[in-house]
């Protein structure tokens, strides 16, 4: 080899070694913070304005949650009054990571004690509300409790928002005035490609069907029509197929079924409760009627078990390593808590970690895939997925959650955020001793920014703060058309929702152009495909998107418009020419899976 390619080769491992985050080996851990900024504080004033317009009697204290844009660069906020008796009122607010930014996207004011309607963008019991892919679409859930559930689009850019389903209701008194109208919604999720949605609905919550929309929430195809209703179902990571599951009633046979996207190929595999696919697609998951978690290959064949003891959908884990190529599952029961680890496939399972008593166990990878998390009580341990090397983090936790590095670890303890090397030989304190902080942002919700700059902490839910670390960058942004073949492209390149004049934008690799004084660039779209976009600057966090072009034949339909004023006196033309983006992200968290039954359970027993 000659020498020139050796010293190529030689700086490219090197290259490839050194992580993008903090480099936190047990001898130079080191992680400080910037700042704590008060989110809770930043939004109380618009929320009290809302308050005080709505002349509702208030007695205590409005509660808090956040959820992270994709890119990292907004938070969703729910600020909402939710007593026992009296009248409720909700808010749902987008600003940027930095805490500026902030618009209301959409609230309550003229809720009644009888009929009190919520909007939640980030988290209610029993449900999920989701960001799309690429950012530029939030999935709101939204109900008057034994009236209707249902789910709402909202597009965080220009404050519209629009009910999904075959009702097109724009503005929040609408919404309550022709409430039922709406169908009956749940399980919404959109799929990989960011391109639409699943959601399963009837009038009648009985006859629940599956169903495909669009990112405006327009309906694309009803995908079923069985005679039991469709309780659960998840995206392939593909997003080429769906699995779903029927029945779980005494008067309904629970049924696992596999349909494609576009409703071809509609078969039943088996009685059981889709909990998750396999890395390649090949095979799915699920749980029997006696609880007993299972594989199945995506043809009917080679169906195992893979544990004889109960898998409780509501407290176990089911979770891929990040290489996809290990999973661990859990059952917890008054017996014990054991963790198994096997192969992608479901086979070779061996125990990992086994202990009596009932308890918390809340299992997790590290991002790097050489370490598992898990607390025995309120004992956080690591230990390595061959099952060596089990250490002792820390005591008497209330919460915890890797960085999305991997470097480290954080967790709160007496009422204090810490940060952990992966071994626990390294803490440091992040905040200050009294400071009453319970739960890293919440339990089901993460705490991290995507980039692992910020961390949202709380201290159950009426204190939302935010610890910016020090040594990282702000993140870019990229907006830009889903263009048609042929057509002239736009994008455009903000951080913290300010345009970012020259940024070197390129498309697979190869140099399109820079921004101008808005942050705006105009260039020719290449033929239908999938491309990767990155814009990057000096000073900034690069930022990647992936972009899909379609051909005329495949281009939506023209839809009519959604039409609501904003309320952002700042909001311009710019924003009004570019509606969305694409952006390629695969799986999905267990978490929602958990928060789908556990709502499935709840509704089944409450009808």
């Amino acid at each position: 080899m000659p020498g020139t390619l050796k010293i190529i080769l030689f700086l490219t491992l090197l290259i490839s070694s050194i992580s993008t985050g903090f480099a936190a080996s047990p001898e130079n851990f080191s992680v400080s913070v910037e700042e704590i900024i008060p989110i809770s504080q930043i939004v109380t004033p618009y929320f009290d304005s809302l308050v005080e317009s709505s002349k509702i009697n208030v007695n205590e204290e409005p509660s808090f949650y956040g959820s992270w844009s994709p890119d990292g660069s907004r938070l969703v906020i729910d600020a909402f009054f939710n007593p026992m008796t009296g009248t409720r009122l909700y808010a749902v607010y987008v600003l940027n990571a930095d805490g500026s930014g902030i618009r209301e996207l959409a609230s309550t004011p003229n809720n009644t004690k009888e009929r009190s309607l919520s909007i939640r963008g980030v988290y209610y019991p029993f449900s999920w509300s989701q960001w799309s892919p690429d950012g530029s679409r939030i999935g709101i859930f939204a109900n008057i409790f034994t009236v209707r559930d249902f789910y709402v689009i909202a597009d965080p850019d220009n404050t519209l928002i629009k009910t999904a389903g075959k009702c097109n209701y724009t503005t929040v008194d609408n919404i309550r005035e022709n409430i039922l109208d709406l169908e009956w919604q749940t399980n919404f999720i959109w799929n990989p490609e960011d391109t639409k949605a699943l959601i399963i609905m009837d009038k009648d919550p009985l006859n629940d069907q599956l169903y495909l929309i669009d990112r405006d929430g327009y309906v694309l195809q009803k995908l079923t029509d069985t005679s039991d209703r469709v309780e659960t179902a998840i995206w392939s990571n593909d997003g080429k197929k769906i699995a779903y599951s029927t029945g779980q009633t005494e008067d309904e046979e629970t049924g696992l079924w596999i349909i494609n996207e576009n409703g071809t190929e509609n078969k039943r595999l088996d009685n059981g409760i889709v909990i998750g696919w396999s890395p390649d697609d090949s095979r799915i998951y699920y749980v029997d009627e006696n609880f007993s978690l299972y594989s199945i290959k995506v043809d009917g064949t080679d169906r195992f078990q893979l544990s004889t003891k109960s898998f409780s959908r509501n407290e176990d884990v089911f979770s891929f390593s990040p290489d996809r190529k290990s999973l661990i599952f859990s059952t917890v029961n008054d017996e014990g808590v054991t963790m198994f680890l096997t192969d992608s496939t479901g086979k070779n399972v061996q125990v990992l970690e086994e202990f009596s008593g009932r308890c918390v166990f809340k299992p997790s990878w590290s991002p790097k895939g050489d370490k598992i998390a898990f607390t025995q009580g309120t004992d956080l341990h690591t230990i390595n997925p061959d099952g060596t090397g089990k250490k002792l983090i820390s005591s008497a936790i209330t919460d915890y959650e890797w960085h999305p590095s991997g470097d480290f670890i954080s967790f709160i303890a007496s009422d204090s955020v810490f940060v952990a090397s992966p071994d626990g030989s390294t803490k440091i304190q992040l905040t200050e001793d009294g400071d009453n902080y319970r739960f890293l942002n919440d339990k089901y919700l993460s705490g991290w920014s995507p980039d692992g700059s910020r961390l949202l902490i709380s201290n159950g839910s009426t204190d939302l703060s935010m610890i910016k670390l020090e040594g990282y960058e702000d993140p870019l942004s990229i907006d830009y058309l889903i263009p048609a073949e042929g057509e002239k492209c736009q994008l455009r390149v903000r951080c913290m929702s300010e345009p970012v004049a020259n940024a070197l934008v390129t498309l697979n690799e190869n140099e399109i152009g820079f921004t101008n004084n808005s942050g705006i660039l105009n260039y020719s779209c290449p033929a239908a495909g999938r491309y990767m976009i990155n814009a990057s600057k000096a000073g900034y966090r690069s930022a990647s998107k992936v972009l899909v072009v379609e051909d005329n034949s495949s281009a939506s339909p023209e839809k009519s418009v959604v039409s609501e004023s904003s309320s952002d006196p700042s909001s311009d033309s710019e924003n009004e020419e570019i509606p969305g983006s694409e952006f390629q992200v695969s799986g999905f968290r267990w978490t929602a899976v958990v928060i789908f039954l556990l709502f499935f359970v709840w509704r089944r027993n409450f009808l």
